[in-house]
């Protein structure tokens, strides 16, 4: 009888010693089935919905009341369409509450950010896993909590700055003080020892000047690129960075990455391409801005790596950088702001602004230069506890869920064509940074 149940029992025995690498092998590709998952997802609830309301700059609806003309007249003179030299038409008003349409908005943005960061926590599971000893909390969840901030400030930013450039058509100023807001964060920290105060010479300065010139551009750039056109198109063409760092790369460093990089390059530009062509917001302006951004982004990385190299100054770790890269960009971007749009102009915008919206003008402004400083500062702790694929992932589930949520809020007019091209686009980023950690070595 003993030996009849153990004959029994063999084949149930061989399944449960298989199990455990079943799990290994189903674990190591959760980040790229969650990454499918999610695209095609976002491409079917965009196919559903058909979006027609208009494009981004037809979210807020025009105030009522006499005692706000002036103030309004303001604003049209200096409206979006005027900046681009393109006019959009103006879209038929929902018989829907705006209350109810910002409560769905809100729920889908906040399930589609849950997501997105359910992915990228999985991918960076294997990064953050030790061996078995006392932890404490941030040592155990401190690279899902960053990761989760880093998307929520992100998003964030997204929004407030996109609403904000609605109120406020001045992006020059806006990029100005959303760059100045990040002196309110780290300042403090410093005179109250939190962090410890960067000291910098004149030579030392005077090496980082290229690199925070690179930081202006790409913020200026971006700016400038979701004021004159939709949140998501510019996205998309901003993930076409990769193409213009592999030329830089290629110019000033003389580097040469193997064939298959190159080759995943491809699908990023017939996907921006694609998503250009099928844009029923498409201007060049947006085009050009968002592509000088990438070029900003792309410059301050090969700078760094050729010269930035050595002694910058003491106690710069990555957020010290960061913040004094910041300072010596506003000092840049203050003469180029005023010069180009005008001290009188910005101060009779922003007084038009806060009589049209009032407090929540004034909480657009606040929140977007919040927001802007603190991804940055929380990417840097995030992205340097990932391996490169990791990194990959999250940074990719990053663009996907911003673009996917700007254009459930915003309400922006997409296609056939420009989803597929958005997808091709994005995906085309994981491959190369895919490509690049397996093949660059």
């Amino acid at each position: 009888a003993f030996f009849k149940i153990s004959f029994q029992l063999r084949p149930v025995l061989r399944l449960r010693t298989l199990k455990p690498q079943m799990g290994a092998s189903r674990q190591a590709t959760r980040p790229v089935r969650g990454l499918a998952i999610l695209l095609l997802g976002g491409v079917a609830l965009c196919w559903q919905f058909n979006f027609s309301l208009g494009d981004a700059f037809a979210v807020l609806s025009p105030r009522q009341g006499s005692g706000q003309a002036g103030a309004e007249s303001l604003l049209v003179a200096a409206s979006p369409q005027a900046f681009a030299g393109k006019g959009s038409p103006v879209p038929p008003q929902s018989s829907a509450s705006p209350t109810s349409n910002a409560r769905t908005t809100d729920a889908v943005s906040l399930a589609l950010a849950a997501a997105g960061c359910a992915v990228a926590m999985r991918a960076a599971e294997s990064a953050a896993s030790e061996p078995a000893k006392e932890k404490s909390f941030m040592d155990k969840f401190g690279v899902p909590v960053y990761i989760g901030l880093w998307y929520i400030f992100n998003i964030g930013y997204n929004i407030y700055n996109k609403k904000a450039l609605i109120s406020y058509p001045y992006p020059w100023a806006c990029a100005l003080w959303q760059m100045a807001f990040g002196w309110c964060i780290f300042v403090p920290l410093w005179l109250f020892k939190i962090r410890k105060t960067p000291k910098v010479s004149v030579a030392q300065a005077v090496k980082l000047a290229p690199a925070a010139l690179g930081h202006l551009a790409t913020h200026v750039g971006a700016v400038v690129a979701f004021f004159a056109g939709a949140v998501s198109f510019g996205h998309i063409v901003k993930a076409s960075e990769p193409v213009v760092s592999s030329m830089l790369n290629f110019l000033f460093l003389g580097e040469v990455m193997p064939w298959q990089v190159y080759a995943s390059l491809l699908p990023i530009i017939g996907g921006v391409g694609l998503a250009s062509a099928s844009e029923l917001s498409f201007n060049w302006l947006c085009f050009g801005a968002a592509m000088g951004s990438n070029l900003g982004s792309a410059s301050r990385a090969v700078y760094s790596k050729k010269v930035m190299k050595g002694d910058i100054g003491e106690n710069m770790d990555s957020a010290n950088v960061y913040a004094v890269l910041t300072i010596m960009a506003t000092f840049m971007l203050i003469p180029i702001a005023l010069l180009i749009e005008g001290p009188s102009a910005m101060v009779k915008g922003f007084h038009a602004a806060r009589a049209a919206g009032g407090m929540t003008f004034m909480w657009q402004m606040i929140l977007s230069g919040f927001y802007y400083y603190m991804y940055n500062e929380v990417a840097f702790l995030a992205l340097g506890k990932l391996d490169p694929v990791s990194h990959a992932v999250c940074n990719t589930m990053k663009r996907v869920v911003i673009i996917i949520t700007a254009i459930f809020v915003f309400r922006s007019p997409v296609t056939p064509l420009g989803i597929a091209g958005s997808s091709i686009a994005i995906g085309g980023t994981l491959l190369y940074s895919l490509a690049k950690n397996k093949f660059s070595k």
